[in-house]
């Protein structure tokens, strides 16, 4: 199976029995700031969501914009039998049991892990009725100014995007989850359908994010490039929920070529209590 990337280097799936192995990538940004294709470069420590501005929110628009666009989440499948790059580093697997070779080898680093500091959100899930998604919710950091969870079983609270949810009435959560190619099995996946490539989450389905319950106001996909442009996203919107996904296809027409994923796959949802 050749191997698919949607953002940097491409992630693989590998069945349980097999080692594991990950291809080397360019150089990490800085940790503080983060430049992309279209040339913005935003500083992560300038943002305090905590003391809000007029400025500030600016400045988190544009953080969030170069966020998503420079690689929300990641993972794609094939198999591979080599010698694993980094035996000694963190290891994970999806919800089907497999393996998970990171698209992004630094997510692998004990040290990048502590950085993303993922942790549980009080025991609580996150919950999709309608496509009988329900998984562990957790939390964890923007590293890099790249949104990429250590994870592949849960959904995660971003902690320095958008408001903490327990403000959810007053401003946009951000949530996100991988999705990965066929065999792999993460969250993300139960929200598309690769062969027809739309969100399957229909308007008004209930989106339980631990005790906050909202209801999907809207649900699209987008190309990669158009990501930035889509102002509602990152406004600062009092009860929305984004939740950001890749959209996965069982067709090479729905890859670059280059082997990246054209579309993001985007749900958004209203506070209801």
């Amino acid at each position: 199976m050749a191997k698919r990337g949607l953002h940097e280097q491409p992630g693989r799936v590998v069945p349980v029995s097999a080692v594991m192995t990950a291809r080397p990538k360019h150089a990490a940004a800085p940790q503080h700031s983060a430049t992309y294709d279209w040339g913005l470069t935003v500083n992560a420590a300038a943002v305090q969501p905590s003391k809000r501005s007029r400025a500030v929110d600016i400045l988190l628009l544009l953080l969030s914009v170069a966020l998503v666009a420079g690689g929300v989440v990641y993972g794609v499948t094939s198999w591979h039998s080599s010698a694993p790059s980094d035996p000694g580093g963190v290891q994970y697997v999806d919800m089907a049991g497999n393996q998970v070779v990171p698209d992004d080898p630094q997510v692998q680093d004990p040290s990048y892990v502590q950085s993303a500091d993922p942790q549980d959100y009080n025991g609580l899930h996150f919950k999709i009725p309608s496509v009988k998604l329900d998984v562990p919710l957790r939390e964890a950091n923007v590293v890099n100014n790249v949104i990429n969870p250590p994870g592949y079983t849960s959904v995660y609270l971003m902690r320095n995007i958008g408001v903490p949810l327990a403000d959810a009435a007053t401003g946009t959560v951000y949530v996100a989850a991988h999705s990965l190619r066929a065999p792999g099995r993460a969250p993300g996946n139960f929200v598309i359908d690769p062969a027809s490539g739309v969100v399957v989450v229909p308007d008004g389905a209930e989106i339980d994010v631990g005790d906050r319950v909202y209801s999907v106001v809207s649900s699209r996909t987008i190309s990669k490039p158009d990501l930035s442009t889509q102002a509602d996203l990152w406004a600062p919107t009092p009860g929305m929920l984004v939740f950001i996904t890749c959209l996965q296809s069982t067709s090479e027409s729905g890859y670059q070529a280059d082997g990246h994923a054209k579309d993001n796959a985007v749900i958004v949802g209203q506070l209801v209590s």
